[in-house]
C-alpha cells in the first residue's frame, strides 16, 4: 500500500485500473460471511484464501506501478514528488502467492485444512502487520513551505489506513494461532479472513478516498 504526505496528512494514492485489493477485499467479506452462515465451508474458506492472496497480488502490483511512475516523474525533472519503496510491496507478494498455493491445495483436499488454512490466515496477518509498518511513502513536496519543525511534524504522522493493517494483521495472526489450537477453530478461521477481507477493503485506495469525499460533503 502507497501513501501520500502532503502538508502534513498522510492518504492513500488512487489507483487506475478496474481491478483493485477493494474488489477482492468485498468477494472475502462475502465468502466469509457465507462460510460463517455453514454454506459449503468447506469450499468457500479455501476460496476465500486464494482471493486474499489475489488481492495481496493486486495491491503490490498497484504500489509498484505507482512508484515507478513517481520515480519517473521525478528523474523526468518535476521533481514534485518523492518516492521511497518500502518492504510492502516484496511481501505482499511472497504472502500472495504462498496465500494462493496454501487456498489451491486446501481446496483440492491435498491436507487438513486446518492445518493449510490457519496457516494461510497467519502469513496474512503478517504480511499486513509488516506491510503497515513499512509501506512505500510518496511525498508532495510542491509548495510545501519549509518552516522549523515542518517535517518532523510530517514524519511523525501516520496513514489511518497502515493503523487498520498493522490492527488486522495482529488480529489474524492471533485467530490463525487460536484456529490451530482450539475446538472452534474453523469458525475463528472465518472470523479472521473475514477482518483480513475487512482489511483489504479499508486499505483500498479507491474506496478510502470515496469515503473521505462523503464525510467531507
Amino acid at each position: 500500500m502507497a501513501v501520500y504526505q502532503t502538508t502534513g496528512a498522510w492518504t492513500d494514492t488512487a489507483q487506475v485500473g478496474p481491478m483493485t485489493e477493494g474488489a477482492a477485499g468485498i468477494a472475502v467479506i462475502v465468502l466469509a460471511i457465507l462460510a460463517l452462515a455453514s454454506i459449503s465451508p468447506g469450499v468457500l474458506t479455501p476460496i476465500a484464501a486464494i482471493v486474499i492472496g489475489v488481492g495481496l497480488l493486486i495491491e503490490a502490483a498497484n504500489t509498484g506501478i505507482e512508484y515507478s511512475r513517481v520515480s519517473a516523474q521525478g528523474m523526468q525533472g518535476g521533481a514534485l514528488q518523492t518516492a521511497q519503496l518500502g518492504a510492502d510491496v516484496s511481501v505482499e507478494l511472497i504472502a500472495g502467492v504462498v496465500g494462493i498455493v496454501l487456498g489451491v491445495l486446501a481446496l483440492i483436499g491435498a491436507a487438513t485444512d486446518m492445518h493449510l488454512l490457519p496457516a494461510s490466515l497467519i502469513v496474512f496477518g503478517g504480511a499486513m502487520l509488516l506491510a503497515g509498518l513499512s509501506a512505500t511513502s510518496i511525498s508532495t513536496v510542491s509548495g510545501v513551505d519549509g518552516g522549523p519543525g515542518g517535517m518532523v511534524a510530517v514524519q511523525s504522522e501516520l496513514a489511518p489506513a497502515r493503523g487498520l493493517q498493522v490492527l488486522a494483521g495482529i488480529s489474524a495472526i492471533v485467530l490463525g494461532i487460536l484456529a490451530f489450537v482450539l475446538t472452534a477453530g474453523p469458525t475463528l478461521l472465518m472470523v479472521g479472513f473475514l477482518v483480513v477481507g475487512a482489511a483489504l477493503l479499508a486499505t483500498s485506495a479507491n474506496f478510502t478516498q470515496s469515503f473521505m469525499r462523503m464525510l467531507a460533503r
